[in-house]
């Protein structure tokens, strides 16, 4: 079992925004989602800032959507000068932002189909340095994954390898001075430059679905509390059941690289768990977001479910929101991170972060990246290609398009 996908609501349902409940309407009206025009998030959250001050307050010191942390609240180019309207109108807080992409998925509709379907594209740098001699150079990994789970609990697995090439201009010029190599043995297995064939098994006598420890069926997380309160509440006792949350396990309060927290940050490098409300976060903070995050894309939660995961989340002091970023596919969202500290088997303390990218506008995950695992080097990064329910039937992964 991954180890941190084992490590996971405050205030309530927000009152409805206006410039949300007109969304809804002109989609409605349109009567097609995908031939929607929709403006970008920042500009759609810039909208909701100016529409729904009661419900999305700019905070003074709290970093702006798409400026430097340093920056937010001044106009480009304005040398510490304050900026006017339109550069107060971005300025959002982690949590605005949260509970933005809450109420957007609470307004999505139930999507029928016979599949649940996440399409992910994984990668990763190989743990071996390899080459010869003074030729040493770093590889990376990417492969395609995919995974169907039928209602009735059946269970596929895709996969298909997309081909491995040097980490960085630095370890191109070492491959090339070591002769371009296509293909390396390397722990028993052989890495190729080119892709493979697509390939599709039925997992028998497999749960689909684990969350906090815990397996789950599709019916079980259609059945989670649609409270964020209640919904924190059971996950936070998955934890404590599963042996996950105390003990051996404890989390730390640092800060993410840049930025502060999803709630009200105070300056450039974000707060600590004392400028948050409660003071230091509970013992078990970094499973329980762990925990929620996959409520939003690799599982089957229901809108309502999903809502609850968003509402919870931004209430956690250690989800810390670093500012607007850009996926591997060039979508750009807004990235969040929360860490959690564990104890190994071997007794090693170890720190892990995961960060989370995700489109307000669609309250889609966008891609999610773990750093500080054991025994990896540098990053995992999967990429969110599709998470939702379809009618097409299982089948190998194709190439990228």
């Amino acid at each position: 079992m991954d180890e941190l996908q084992a490590i996971r609501e405050l205030y309530g349902e927000p009152q409805a925004d206006p410039f949300l409940a007109a969304r809804v309407r002109r989609r409605l009206e349109s009567g097609s989602r995908r031939r929607r025009r929709r403006l970008p998030w920042t500009a759609a959250l810039a909208g909701l800032a100016a529409a729904a001050a009661a419900t999305v307050i700019a905070v003074p010191g709290v970093i702006g959507l798409g400026q430097d942390p340093g920056t937010a609240g001044r106009a480009p180019g304005a040398s510490g000068q304050p900026g006017g309207p339109e550069a107060a109108s971005t300025t959002l807080s982690g949590r605005s932002i949260l509970l933005a992409a809450a109420s957007t998925a609470a307004a999505e509709p139930a999507v029928p189909g016979s599949y649940w379907r996440v399409r992910k594209l994984y990668r990763q740098t190989h743990p071996e340095r390899l080459g010869r001699g003074q030729n040493r150079y770093w590889v990376v990994e990417s492969r395609l994954t995919e995974q169907w789970v039928a209602r009735d609990g059946r269970v596929w697995s895709g996969s298909r390898t997309l081909g491995t090439h040097p980490a960085s201009a630095a370890d191109e010029a070492a491959w090339r001075r070591d002769g371009s190599p296509a293909e390396w043995s390397s722990r028993g297995r052989v890495l190729s430059t080119s892709p493979e064939k697509g390939r599709l098994r039925e997992a028998t006598g497999k749960v689909p679905f684990s969350m906090a420890g815990r397996e789950m069926t599709t019916e079980q997380i259609r059945g989670l509390p649609a409270d964020p309160a209640a919904l924190r509440e059971w996950v936070g006792a998955a934890v404590r059941e599963a042996g996950i949350g105390g003990g051996e396990t404890t989390l730390t309060s640092t800060a993410g690289p840049t930025g502060g927290t999803a709630q009200d940050a105070p300056g450039p490098t974000g707060g600590t768990a004392e400028n948050t409300p409660g003071g230091s976060p509970e013992p078990d903070d970094g499973v329980v977001a762990d925990a929620l995050s996959g409520l939003l894309w690799s599982k089957p939660s229901p809108p309502a479910v999903r809502a609850a995961a968003y509402r919870a989340l931004a209430e956690l002091p250690n989800v810390r929101y670093l500012g607007e970023a850009t996926d591997e596919r060039g979508r750009r969202g807004a990235a969040f991170s929360f860490t959690t500290s564990f104890t190994t088997s071997s007794t090693e303390q170890v720190t892990v972060q995961r960060t989370l990218i995700i489109d307000p506008g669609s309250s889609q995950v966008l891609s999610s990246t773990t750093t500080g695992l054991p025994g990896v080097k540098g990053e995992q990064v999967e990429v969110v290609l599709k998470a939702g329910w379809t009618d097409d039937e299982p089948s190998p992964p194709g190439l990228l398009r």
